[in-house]
């Protein structure tokens, strides 16, 4: 998930919401189809995508079930390094060059640093992840995960945006 944000944000309109919301509920669903859902033209669909994806709205990915795929233990690990420049670079890299923290983030708050990792077993993760950043961090925590209590819902999200008025005014030409 960027978090930065380069230049001025992207203001979706109404149509720009309701056709993320559909594609967030089936990432396949064919332009044609969700033409006639939004009562709209399919090129009008089309023009809206490819503005979205060429303002880094979304992209098209996979998403992975990592457990289906043997990679069953996952744990959110916080650090907080405060052990200088030299230690700082080695967490850095550390943290790029290892495959399995998935997701890396700098904090404002208990810890400096958040990051997601995934292994096949609690004893690789302990050895082969956690116990090489001891010397290179001041403090490390984590957490197992045991399990999901909610899934991402990108739709309810995007929703609730719309709802509540997000997007600026829609367009009056529906097929522009």
């Amino acid at each position: 998930m960027p978090l930065a944000i380069k230049g001025p944000p992207f203001v979706p309109d109404d149509l720009d919401l309701e056709i993320l919301e559909h594609m967030a509920n089936d990432a396949e669903i064919q332009f044609k189809k969700l033409a006639n859902s939004l009562e709209v033209d399919q090129r009008t669909i089309a023009k809206h995508v490819n503005k979205m994806k060429e303002n880094g709205v979304f992209k098209n990915k996979i998403d992975l079930n990592w457990s289906r795929l043997g990679l069953g233990i996952g744990a959110y690990v916080g650090a907080e390094t405060g052990l200088g420049e030299k230690d700082l670079a080695k967490l850095h890299e550390f943290i790029r060059k290892e495959p399995r923290i998935i997701e890396a983030f700098t904090t404002i708050g208990g810890q400096e640093y958040l990051f997601k990792v995934l292994d096949t077993d609690l004893q690789s993760l302990r050895e082969e992840v956690l116990m090489p950043f001891e010397p290179i961090t001041a403090k490390l925590t984590s957490a197992i995960i045991s399990s999901q209590i909610k899934q991402q819902d990108n739709a309810a999200l995007l929703r609730f945006l719309r709802q509540k008025g997000f997007s600026r005014k829609k367009s009056k030409i529906k097929n522009n």
